[in-house]
């Protein structure tokens, strides 16, 4: 549940603003500028009063910062503060250390002393910083990395409760923005239906695998699919390698590394989300994920407006994802060709990477898009490549297959075809099979005709109801396909 957030739009908390020759304190367009002009080892602090978290058992602090100029001892974010002699602080400097320590009555203590961290951006760059309480533990991270634990006690007994943030000698800051979180305690009875209220949260639909699924009824549904006959071989081939590790570690005898992870690839409209759902149910089937659930996602699911933002909601959607398949569509909408440098897009896939290998153990990631943007997209990073070895193209559907796709719409829905309508079909599906382009629609361009078809039927035979039997007003004929316009 967000419980403070600040992007510093304006200055609706009232953070203190100053202009004099020791410091500049202001809030400009999308963050907040802090200056301090004295050098020789000096500090200047900036705070916010509040009282909301301490006492949480969970809570998240994230702040994003950025060094602009000037050589420092440091510069962090501070909390427990009662004045410029009382707080603690969590601060990092510019070749590539931190520290953690307290102010007591203008006493230093370190908690942690200056300390190497290799992910700490420098010089002037834009750093993370990340404050995480769960239960008697407070964890610290830098750019998503786990630095410290550290107990309860030793930094959450504070006399006052304002934070804010620290800057020493001669240096220029801005602070891009601080959220202060704690998870929701709401639940739903709709979960495949969630979504995000608030910057920080991914939005994502969930499916749950059946509750009396077997290996074999995943066996039976893939075979059931129409089409894709080298993917189900893929599949099928996957599963027998994860059989043979499975059992070879049963037997204590080594195992071969097994990545999980699977790019889904080719034209809109081929089944990759309904193969994700099947992987998904495999891999629970097979011992490798708990749950097998499928948590589906996309940029705009992921990909926050600003900065910090992205990593929060990555986070988000990893979680939901734990045990099963984190599933994002259209990936490639991530790293796109015109992309600039400050795409918040690469700071998702940069998160994503971490999470991986956070979990990669409970954690089976599923990347789908069209075939020359996925391409570029697993080119673009070497961790991508790494880790996304196994690639499955799905091709369009031929004519006949569509027709196979427009029957079980019809079976579904319980329609019937006459002979008429399957000779307009074949000749519908394969005009637009000859003309297809890289946006052809392929099973989505059959329901199109098939919703089409049954609004035309409804409309030839709703004068005559009465005089209909079940089967009539259940059949489709090639009057109800002549769709012109398609």
């Amino acid at each position: 549940m967000l419980i403070f957030e600040e992007h510093f739009q304006d200055n609706r908390h009232k953070w203190y603003t100053n202009d004099s020759a020791e410091c500049t304190v202001c809030v400009e367009a999308n963050h907040y500028t802090f200056e301090h002009k004295r050098s020789g080892g000096s500090s200047w602090l900036s705070w916010q009063s509040a009282d909301f978290f301490y006492d949480k058992q969970e809570f998240r602090i994230h702040v994003v910062l950025e060094k602009v100029t000037g050589v420092n001892h440091g510069y962090g974010f501070v909390w427990g503060l009662a004045n410029t002699s009382n707080f603690f602080e969590f601060v990092i400097s510019d070749n590539g250390y931190y520290r953690i320590s307290k102010y007591e009555n203008g006493i230093f203590q370190d908690y942690v002393a200056w300390k190497r961290c290799y992910g700490i951006k420098h010089p002037n760059a834009v750093n993370i910083l990340d404050i995480r309480r769960n239960g008697e533990l407070v964890e610290f991270y830098i750019n998503s990395v786990l630095v410290e634990k550290l107990s309860v006690d030793t930094v959450m007994q504070v006399s006052d409760r304002k934070f804010g943030f620290i800057i020493y000698d001669k240096i220029k800051i801005k602070v891009h923005s601080l959220i202060i979180s704690t998870p929701s305690t709401e639940t739903s009875t709709h979960q495949s239906h969630r979504r995000a209220d608030t910057a920080t949260t991914a939005s994502f639909v969930e499916h749950e695998p059946p509750a009396s699924d077997t290996l074999e009824n995943v066996f039976a549904d893939l075979k059931a699919l129409v089409g894709h006959e080298h993917t189900k071989r893929q599949l099928f081939s996957l599963t027998n390698f994860l059989k043979v590790q499975t059992e070879r570690k049963a037997r204590g005898l080594k195992t071969a590394d097994t990545s999980l992870h699977l790019v889904l690839y080719g034209p809109p409209g081929t089944g990759k989300t309904t193969i994700a759902r099947l992987v998904g149910r495999l891999y629970k089937q097979l011992g490798c994920l708990q749950r097998g659930h499928l948590v589906e996602t996309d940029r705009a699911g992921i990909v926050g407006g600003y900065i910090g933002q992205t990593a929060l909601r990555v986070d988000d959607a990893v979680k939901q994802a734990l045990d099963g398949v984190l599933f994002i569509d259209e990936a490639h909408a991530l790293v796109p060709r015109e992309a600039s440098s400050n795409d918040f897009g690469l700071e998702a896939v940069q998160a994503l990477l971490k999470r991986m290998e956070d979990h990669r153990d409970r954690l089976a990631v599923i990347v789908a898009g069209y075939t020359d943007e996925m391409e570029y997209l697993i080119e673009s990073n070497p961790g991508l490549q790494s880790r996304f070895s196994r690639l499955f193209y799905l091709d369009h559907y031929t004519p006949s297959e569509l027709i196979l796709i427009f029957k079980k719409f019809c079976h579904d829905n319980g329609y019937t075809i006459d002979i008429s309508a399957h000779i307009a079909l074949q000749a519908i599906f394969e005009t637009a099979y000859a003309k297809r382009d890289r946006s052809f629609g392929n099973g989505r361009f059959a329901r199109v005709i098939f919703e089409r078809s049954i609004e035309q039927q409804a409309n030839r035979i709703a004068d005559c109801l009465e005089q209909m039997d079940d089967s009539a007003i259940s059949r489709i004929t090639a009057e109800d396909l002549g769709i012109a316009d398609l």
